[in-house]
């Protein structure tokens, strides 16, 4: 969904998420987890039952997170919190409206600013296995900067905000060195 300013009545807008996941953890419980994503969001708006809008905004996103893991042994919980910086890649509108209805002012204008940034939480479980670490989570990345320019829009504020639920699967890349060497 995005967060406008006035309101627009939206319901949720599903999309896909995925991307590479680099994690590092020099510490017992702390580490840094880096990813390149393939973010899609945007927002589905409730009109009546003739008329309809929607638009798809596909992202490029890097995320730069502190990752803190809780608990012992090969299940544990996880925190990541940080910073995220994206890149509109594309975008598409689809509107239906009945003729002679008229749209917002912003249908058919394109997205203002293309980079955008914000901040990203996320919970959930790792899981070590003997094939690599499973990670289960949660996640509410919630951007820190407008999509249209206030001063030319009828918006004094448009902001995305993303609700994923991810599932990785991570190597470990000490163990894959280890046995590509024969050690």
């Amino acid at each position: 969904m995005v967060t406008f300013d006035p309101k627009v009545d939206q319901k949720l807008n599903f999309g896909f998420t995925g991307g590479l996941v680099f994690k590092h953890v020099e510490q017992k419980s702390l580490g840094i987890q880096l990813e390149v994503n393939f973010l899609q969001a945007g927002w589905t708006e409730n009109l009546d039952t003739t008329n309809s809008y929607s638009r798809r905004l596909n992202y490029l996103q890097i995320p730069f997170m502190t990752h803190v893991i809780l608990g012992e042994g090969n299940t544990r919980f996880i925190i990541n919190l940080g910073p995220y910086g994206t890149f509109l890649l594309s975008e598409k509108e689809t509107i239906n409206l009945i003729e002679g209805e008229e749209g917002n002012e912003y249908y058919g204008q394109g997205i203002d600013n293309k980079a955008e940034f914000g901040l990203c939480a996320g919970i959930g479980l790792s899981k070590n296995t003997s094939i690599g670490m499973f990670q289960l989570e949660g996640r509410f990345n919630f951007s820190l900067s407008n999509m249209f320019n206030s001063s030319e829009s009828m918006f004094t504020s448009s902001k995305n905000q993303v609700i994923e639920l991810s599932l990785s699967y991570l190597l470990d890349y000490h163990a894959l060195k280890r046995g590509s060497s024969g050690k």
